[in-house]
């Protein structure tokens, strides 16, 4: 009977091996070791007068020696344990097919490494911390012809490592004939749970002025939950007019994929928006989902609403004498006296106004003096009775600022 190696790739997590002898029948087809054969030849004859004589005969020995054959066999093709656990197994029978007694020793190999940790080897009850101990109590074991031993394998598997694979191969060798094995492979495919999380989901109010051709950027986090790596399908939308979705991620549009994110790591993902030319007030949400590519009915989704603000500005004017304390109201003016207006703007809006702008064109019965501010930041430029004020600085939110402009009455 012929003998057959075959190799397997296994991972280093914890393992047992469980030894156990059966005796069987010796292999049809094959002599066993030790055999004698004995192959007799006689020979018989008479003369040409046709009398007999005694046979003569004469006899061999042949002794059959010593063929090693090793059959491993794997119980399982594949596992599937979960990612992380403990005290998984594999049973491998390791068969003697040679045709007289034998002895085994045992390798393994593991094709991925960080996926499993093997942590013993279980013989006949007792586990073995390691191959070499594991090997050194398979030394006194006689495996007869066609009898049978069983290694358990036990093993860790890591966390994170769902839905990766490694490969666990055994080999067993003749110990009288080292140069004879035979190896099986068990596939493990650790389980993937698919999980995700976005965030931030929703507490943050995103107060945005209409675009006019500017751009916002979100960040949204996005969080591998699963027991495993997985990718991401990723999908930005809003409820509401106010939002344009720009590019997810740097990709142009509303969609993109991620892949290769693995178990627990985050990746932050920029969503770039404007906003429309709508009202101040107006609200949206801009939204971000994450579809597992492992598994697409699993999704989460992070948000942030959002709310156009615009400025308003009000606007008072208020005739004082030249004193700036005493309203003039309804009063009268006498011609040459000088009057000082106080021009005051207000925002009453939700955003800052910037490059406010005042424009006093004087009447003709009057003629431009001065002009000054209540504080630094105005810029003053006047054609005759023609007044221009410039505030630097934006206009907060509830903030007034003033000028006063001096004129004589002609």
């Amino acid at each position: 009977m012929g003998t057959r190696i075959l190799t397997r790739i296994g991972m280093s997590l914890g393992i047992a091996v469980l030894l156990t002898v059966t005796a069987t029948a010796p292999a049809s087809g094959q002599t066993p070791e030790g055999t004698v054969i004995r192959n007799i030849a006689t020979v018989t004859f008479t003369d040409a007068n046709s009398n007999a004589y005694a046979p003569v005969s004469d006899t061999v020995d042949v002794t059959v020696g010593f063929v090693a054959g090793m059959d491993v066999i794997a119980a399982a093709a594949t596992v599937g344990p979960a990612s992380p656990s403990t005290a998984d197994t594999i049973a491998f029978q390791l068969s003697n097919i040679g045709n007289g007694t034998d002895s085994i020793t045992v390798s393994q190999n593991i094709s991925v490494g960080g996926i499993i940790v093997v942590t013993g080897y279980r013989y006949n009850g007792t586990t073995y911390a390691s191959l070499a101990a594991l090997n050194a109590a398979l030394a006194g074991v006689a495996v007869a012809q066609g009898a049978s031993v069983t290694v358990q394998v036990i093993y860790n598997v890591a966390a994170g490592t769902g839905g990766l694979t490694t490969v666990y191969t055994l080999t067993g060798t003749s110990r009288r004939s080292g140069g004879v094995s035979d190896s099986d492979a068990t596939t493990i495919t650790p389980s993937l749970v698919a999980a995700v999380a976005v965030t931030p989901d929703g507490a943050q109010n995103l107060l945005r002025l209409p675009s006019n051709g500017t751009n916002y950027t979100f960040t949204f986090t996005v969080t591998n939950n699963a027991t495993g790596p997985d990718g991401f399908d990723l999908l930005s939308s809003h409820p509401g007019v106010a939002i344009t979705i720009v590019s997810v991620n740097g990709v142009a549009g509303d969609s993109t994929r991620i892949t290769g994110l693995a178990a627990g790591a985050s990746q932050s993902i920029a969503v770039v928006y404007s906003i429309a030319n709508v009202a101040a007030g107006t609200v949206d949400t801009l939204v971000l989902m994450a579809r597992s590519l492992a598994s697409p009915a699993t999704s989460d989704n992070g948000f942030a609403d959002l709310t156009v603000i615009r400025p308003s500005l009000t606007i008072a004017k208020v005739a004082f004498r030249d004193d700036q304390v005493t309203p003039i109201g309804a009063g009268t003016v006498a011609p040459g006296e000088f009057i000082q207006y106080r021009v005051t703007v207000t925002n009453t809006g939700s955003a800052a106004a910037s490059s406010v702008h005042i424009d006093d064109l004087l009447p003709a019965q009057l003629t431009f003096a001065s002009v000054a501010g209540d504080a630094a930041g105005w810029v003053f430029s006047n054609t005759g009775n023609d007044l221009d004020a410039d505030l630097a600085p934006p206009l907060a939110v509830g903030a007034s600022r003033f000028i006063w402009v001096r004129a004589s009455v002609n």
